[in-house]
């Protein structure tokens, strides 16, 4: 990567992306708990039990069982007459967190257990939110997907994550979650088609809709303080996103969400 990076077109100013320097399950629903409205996630674990066939102990023959469990949580959050009728609750994620605990839990690790989240949609209020869009009420759905994290992020997100042992124990992959889509709730509802205020494809949407003022926002009253950062986007040629790396690796992760100047 350049650290001026030029196009066919010049120059390119970097689009900033909210995201999450994390995909575990356990964060995300500690961190959005009731506000999500939708949420997929596995995991799994393999254990085995070797033994010692008794008539052929002398010429090493052995018998090896292994069970293979996969668990998903496939979440979409439910209309009731009174509210939300199964609504993310700390005692629904405690339900949760213990049932993993059960299916997941092996000896040969200390780790909690975990699900690695591919998606999720949260729905908050922010007047912040709304001062920055044209939206006529304060309540969005934002929606994240998980990503590869970028070189550039890795070691970020390896260490944010470090505790949780994400990846030298339970096997997780180096993910972030990028926001995809900002819609103000209300035009959903009403199936109008003007109130998507960010939108980007993923790495190779080269034409990414995420405006300043709004992603700092995002970054500062609705990502948390531990996980959430701006990433600094740039189009390195007519095909290709890529990461800016000089920007990306001069933040601090664990500083993002509570600094910077708001716009």
């Amino acid at each position: 990567m350049s650290s001026t990076p030029q196009s066919v077109d010049g120059p390119q100013k970097a689009i900033q992306i909210p995201s999450l320097l994390t995909n575990s399950a356990r964060a995300i629903l500690e961190a959005f708990g009731e506000d999500i409205i939708q949420l997929r996630a596995h995991g799994s674990v393999e254990t085995s039990n070797r033994s010692m066939i008794k008539d052929l102990r002398e010429y090493g023959v052995s018998r090896e069982q292994r069970t293979h469990q996969r668990i998903t949580l496939d979440y979409e959050r439910l209309a009731g007459s009174d509210g939300p009728s199964n609504p993310l609750t700390e005692d629904a994620q405690q339900d949760i967190f213990e049932e993993l605990d059960v299916l997941l839990s092996t000896e040969s690790t200390d780790a909690d257990p975990d699900l690695a989240v591919t998606s999720f949609t949260a729905r908050v209020t922010s007047e912040e939110l709304q001062e920055v869009t044209p939206a006529q009420t304060p309540e969005f759905d934002l929606r994240f997907v998980a990503d590869p994290a970028e070189e550039a992020v890795r070691e970020p997100t390896k260490r944010l994550n470090i505790d949780r042992q994400l990846y030298s124990e339970l096997g997780f992959n180096i993910t972030n979650l990028n926001l995809r889509t900002v819609t103000e709730t209300a035009t959903i509802h009403h199936q109008q088609s003007d109130g998507r205020y960010l939108s980007w494809g993923g790495p190779t949407d080269i034409r990414p809709r995420s405006p300043d003022r709004l992603a700092v926002r995002i970054n500062q009253h609705v990502l948390p303080d531990t996980y959430g950062m701006l990433k600094p986007y740039y189009v390195a040629d007519d095909h290709v996103l890529e990461l800016e790396e000089e920007a990306a690796t001069e933040i601090d992760p664990l500083l993002t969400g509570s600094e910077g100047d708001d716009l």
